[in-house]
């Protein structure tokens, strides 16, 4: 895959592969060796300057779906912020065949879209994307304010995990966790009672929590574990039948292949920074 604008990496060692793209810095697949692939695309990706690309790991930054801000009504455009549709550039020197690291700075963005930030309508920053790919999967966004004023924004890794059908699968370690059901109107808080499930309903729900998790496949027998550093939440995510066969990128039926296990700081639970401060949002995979 790629263009003369898209650009497609691919990281391939004896301990397993992944492919990046630098439009989003988005992660688009990752197997471990003697694995398919655990990281989730599928089956035709579509590659369109200012449209964010469907499956892989997103980066979500710096607001999630159109934004949470306590003091007003939150319209921010685009949905889940623009570092999934923004280029980042990958830095002199790092790309190997198993570790990538892309930049992206605040001077890149127009201002309309930067005065949507929370407590700063000129915020200054740079944004840093690590990626370490062979038997594990670490990906890390580190945010740093290079300016003079506190600004607060939210971030996830919006991780699709491959499964061979959602409906025979279920995220385990949630268990008694509190979390905010976004299917319903007000965003009523829940309490989960035994393993996540999905029925072939629309499943999006933030857990207050970033607690380890696995993800078990009942149809391949496969566990995927799940950890975060750094994150506030967990969102737990798939669209199911009726509105995953409406979603235009993704081909009928193939809302069964994934469920996304994200490690988020969201919400009210989103991240303030200081002048000079940084914070890392990171999330690691592997199969056990």
């Amino acid at each position: 895959m790629g263009s003369a604008s898209f650009t497609i990496r691919d990281l391939v060692n004896a301990d397993g592969s992944t492919s990046i793209s630098d439009y989003g810095a988005h992660v688009l697949r990752w197997a471990p060796r003697g694995q398919s692939d655990v990281v989730w695309r599928p089956r035709a990706i579509h590659l369109l300057e200012g449209k964010a690309i469907r499956g892989g790991v997103p980066i979500i930054f710096p607001w999630f779906n159109s934004g949470f801000d306590p003091a007003n009504d939150a319209a921010k455009t685009p949905k889940h912020g623009f570092a999934r549709s923004s280029f980042w550039h990958p830095v002199d020197g790092s790309i190997t065949d198993r570790h990538a690291e892309y930049v992206l700075d605040s001077g890149e963005i127009d201002a309309a879209t930067l005065a949507q930030f929370v407590g700063n309508d000129a915020p200054r920053f740079h944004a840093s994307y690590t990626v370490d790919a062979g038997e594990s999967l670490t990906m890390a966004l580190t945010v740093t304010n290079d300016g003079d004023a506190a600004f607060s924004y939210e971030a996830a890794l919006h991780t699709y995990l491959a499964v061979g059908d959602v409906t025979r699968a279920r995220v385990v370690g949630l268990d008694g966790a509190d979390y905010l059901d976004t299917t319903l109107p007000g965003f009523p808080v829940r309490t989960q009672s035994g393993d996540v499930t999905f029925d072939g309903t629309m499943v999006d729900r933030i857990y207050l929590t970033n607690t380890p998790l696995e993800l078990h496949d009942d149809t391949t027998g496969r566990t995927i574990l799940s950890s975060s550093q750094g994150a506030t939440a967990t969102v737990v995510w798939n669209p199911g039948e009726k509105a995953g066969n409406a979603i235009g990128d993704l081909e009928t039926g193939e809302w069964r292949g994934f469920a996304c296990v994200e490690a988020a700081a969201n919400r009210d639970r989103m991240i303030t920074l200081n002048p000079g401060e940084s914070h890392t949002l990171s999330q690691t995979l592997a199969v056990k």
